[in-house]
């Protein structure tokens, strides 16, 4: 077992310890007719609330806000109950676990007012970001410590996590909307990306799944890994 194999190990036992089974993108719940069950909820959407209960019951749809790699997909974490994220998510390669802070919005707003400023939901989205960034940077050690010992059990996790605001739908975005976000993201070190751009990204997943996707005794390279643990 080489050093990356021993640290993976390590990790998902970990979170797994934690509460926190993984899940493998490969081999999750993604297909054609949870992609068609999205698509159908996101155009009765009137607000995020129907779409965070879509996403908990059918995480492999938000697994695609980083593509590849099995990842873990959490839930309504609570930061020392004065936060909640609406999604924790954490990839594990060679350089570490990766976080990213998921804040979900109304699909049907306008991003920006006619003047250009943005709208009171893109700032909301991005304020509760940088306040789960600032509570990390306060509460590291809490939020890493083992859930046995009182803390969360977020390995890995601190204040330079990613993080994506997911709102609106892509064509309530115009072509000026689309260079103030270049500006706001820059700014914020925070995505901002549509509902639709989900749904992209699940579609392609599930048409390069190949084989994993037709014999479900092939295991992707990650979840072959001793210690694995399936969702």
């Amino acid at each position: 077992m080489n050093d990356y194999e021993e640290y993976a190990r390590y990790v998902t036992a970990e979170m797994t310890r934690n509460g926190y089974p993984k899940l493998c993108v490969a081999r999750g719940d993604l297909d054609e007719a949870t992609i068609t069950a999205y698509e159908s909820e996101l155009e009765a959407a009137t607000d995020e609330r129907p779409l965070q209960r879509f996403f908990e019951d059918h995480p492999g749809v938000l697994a695609g806000e980083l593509r590849a790699n099995c990842r873990w997909v959490l839930p309504q974490v609570s930061l020392g109950g004065r936060y909640v994220p609406d999604f924790l998510t954490a990839r594990l390669d060679s350089g570490g676990v990766h976080w990213t802070l998921v804040e979900l919005e109304s699909p049907v707003v306008q991003l920006f007012t006619q003047d250009g400023q943005p709208r009171k939901e893109l700032r909301k989205g991005l304020s509760q970001v940088q306040d789960w960034r600032d509570w990390l940077a306060a509460n590291r050690d809490l939020a890493r410590r083992s859930r046995a010992d009182q803390g969360l059990g977020l390995i890995g996790i601190d204040h330079l996590a990613s993080g994506i605001v997911i709102i609106g739908r892509r064509h309530h975005r115009s072509l000026a909307d689309q260079e103030r976000l270049k500006s706001l993201i820059f700014r914020e070190r925070v995505l901002i990306r549509s509902y639709d751009w989900l749904l992209e990204e699940a579609r392609w997943r599930v048409a390069q799944r190949g084989e994993l996707a037709r014999d479900k005794t092939v295991m992707c390279e990650e979840c072959a890994l001793p210690g694995r643990t399936f969702r």
